[in-house]
């Protein structure tokens, strides 16, 4: 495998924002009908609550919404803009509009035409609607949206927003079908209809859900050689919530593709001829979250005590058998914002400090090693979901807790069910990832705005909220870089996650299917696959 530790400094220029965009990628070269390529059967943890790219996300969401709805733009593994239903577009001297003109000829599923009427239903939609989406609050960034002509569409925003290409380029800004969204709206059956290279086939409830090939699909971005419909007929995604179980379905043909994160996993795997391994660059953080307003969780004191004793390398060697890097702050190093230097403001590990800062918020040992304050024992229950290698870690920072006398209790969850107990506060501990393309992830998981949504934590901090909105205005990549540097210093004092380390996932694919690469942080890209051998 090659060398996962990419470090792709993720941000747009500032030339890119202030001028036009880089001229239309030429429409593929028509050709020959793509040759059929089977099925490709992919394993899912979880399944969606629902197929609707603008509501509350899972990972089985992010899995599935990128082959059904296409975005404007999309970014290639270099991080590039690259036009996908926009084919150019410009930025106002002010960055205060954004004018894209839309490709000609591009269909929704149902038949009906893309226009600048759909993209501007679909935005109007989100910020009517939206607000469980990871990206509601830049989403909220857009003041209006105005149909110049047919297939020209204008954003507008009352300050510049830095943050609006990571926003456009997540699968959650897919484009709707009007049409599609009023047929769900007034008879609550069926799907929502984008324009992507699949279109939804069966879903059958905790089993799979397959999606069909998209035959019209001939608008593709240049991140794949296809551009055209995929050769595939169909893809599978097979609910699997046990990592071992997904493993063993693919040594026996009953799956073709998975990510790995187990070091037991991929050591059985780098033994398998018939698998190919693939590393996926990821912007991505695993942390240990607590919950801000809940008592004794609410006292800063005692959530930076809790963080000097948890010990991160021990994690990695243990947990993960060395898959991964410690983290030592709130971004991982793929995101502008990322510094060395914050290091030095990192809660290490020292069990004395522990110790010393509960006895500072008011916390006093017992002869059974236990630690109470008022006569309320310092406990709590550890929240994360079923999703492999959270057991181990949870195991293990149940043991790192235990050994200063504070007793932790583990709850494991499927996904929907962490995001609801999250969102009405009904936790104290919370083992949790993100997934982010802009250091704008510090305000979608940290803004006091979006507590009960995405903040789960519910972590609030005025001055954190003010660096992080002038972030996201901030059209200057070295002053962006440097607020959001600020930002960190007080988010790691505050101490609402203790940052744990940034993963290393690895696409497991068997081969006899070809074709299939790792897009931007970590997507299958399957324009390009075919089924080459049974």
């Amino acid at each position: 495998m090659k060398s996962w530790w990419k470090i792709v400094i993720a941000f747009l220029a500032i030339g890119v924002l202030a001028a036009c965009a880089p001229a239309a990628t030429p429409a593929p070269t028509k050709s020959a009908a793509p040759v059929s390529g089977g099925t490709l059967v992919r394993a899912m943890t979880t399944e969606p609550a629902t197929i609707d790219p603008q509501g509350a996300p899972n990972s089985g969401l992010s899995l599935v919404i990128p082959y059904l709805y296409d975005t404007l733009v999309v970014r290639d593994a270099d991080n590039k803009l690259v036009p996908l239903l926009a084919e150019s577009w410009q930025t106002s001297d002010d960055g205060k509009a954004i004018t894209m003109k839309l490709k000609s000829g591009v269909t929704f599923q149902d038949g009906t035409p893309l226009n600048a009427t759909a993209v501007q239903f679909t935005f109007q939609r989100f910020k009517q609607s939206g607000t469980k989406s990871p990206i509601y609050a830049g989403i909220q960034q857009i003041s209006a949206i105005e149909t110049v002509d047919d297939l020209t569409v204008r954003f507008t925003f009352k300050e510049p927003a830095a943050n609006f290409w990571s926003t456009i380029t997540m699968p959650y800004a897919g484009i709707l079908s009007p049409d599609s969204a009023q047929k769900v709206a007034e008879s609550g059956k069926g799907y929502l209809i984008g324009t992507g290279p699949f279109a939804m086939g069966e879903w059958k409830a905790s089993q799979s859900i397959t999606l069909k090939r998209n035959p019209a699909y001939n608008w593709g971005a240049a991140i794949t050689q296809n551009r055209a419909a995929p050769y595939l007929d169909s893809m599978v995604f097979k609910v699997i919530p046990d990592a071992t179980t997904q493993l063993t379905a693919l040594e026996a043909g009953e799956v073709d593709a998975l990510f790995i994160n187990q070091p037991e996993h991929l050591g059985r795997l780098q033994k398998n001829s018939a698998v190919r391994l693939d590393d996926a660059v990821l912007n991505s953080l695993i942390y240990l979250g607590f919950n801000s307003k809940k008592a004794p969780f609410d006292d800063a004191r005692v959530r930076r005590a809790l963080s000097h004793v948890v010990n991160k390398d021990e994690i990695l060697k243990v947990a993960l058998g060395g898959i991964g890097v410690v983290a030592t702050q709130a971004l991982p190093p793929t995101l502008p914002g990322y510094d060395a230097s914050l290091k030095s403001y990192e809660l290490g590990y020292d069990p004395n400090q522990a110790q010393q800062g509960l006895q500072e918020a008011g916390f006093t040992r017992g002869s059974d090693g236990a630690w109470s304050r008022n006569g309320q024992p310092l406990k709590g229950v550890l929240l994360t979901s079923n999703r492999a290698p959270n057991d181990s870690i949870s195991a293990l920072l149940q043991s790192q807790l235990k050994a200063i006398g504070v007793a932790v209790e583990i709850q494991q969850l499927d996904s929907k069910a962490v995001m609801d107990a999250t969102g009405a506060g009904k936790f104290d501990l919370l083992l949790w990832r993100y997934d982010w393309n802009d250091p704008d992830a510090l305000n979608i998981y940290l803004g006091t705005k979006q507590i009960g949504s995405t903040n789960r934590v519910a972590y609030s901090n005025p001055e954190v909220d003010k660096l992080l909105a002038q972030g996201a205005r901030e059209m200057d990549q070295a002053q962006r870089v440097k607020l959001y540097v600020e930002a960190q210093k007080l988010i790691l004092q505050d101490a609402p996650w203790q940052p744990l380390y940034v993963p290393t996932d690895v696409l497991a694919i068997s081969k006899r299917v070809d074709g299939v690469k790792i897009g931007y942080m970590g997507r299958m890209l399957v324009n390009d696959a075919r089924v080459v051998g049974e």
